[in-house]
């Protein structure tokens, strides 16, 4: 069975999950985007944001922009 792809983003469209795709429908999934967000922010400094597609659905990037208040040496958590 040939899977379809989606023509913004080119992933594989399926019914299952079996690569652990973040997608905006799902409540945890936009959880866990938005609290990798907020990590990334606090270490490095960098504002970040998740971009879903559009057509689709599922996470397609991360933006993060840089700024001059950006950590130039981030200080890692290691108990995380």
């Amino acid at each position: 069975m040939k899977k379809k792809s989606c023509k913004t983003c080119d992933w594989k469209i399926d019914n299952s999950r079996e690569l652990p795709i973040l997608h905006k429908d799902i409540e945890q999934d936009v959880k866990l985007a938005k609290e990798y967000c907020k990590n990334h922010t606090f270490v490095y400094g960098n504002e970040c944001e998740p971009i879903w597609c559009e057509e689709c659905g599922h996470l397609d990037k991360y933006i993060v922009t840089i700024s001059e208040k950006s950590k130039e040496n981030p200080k890692f958590d290691k108990r995380k």
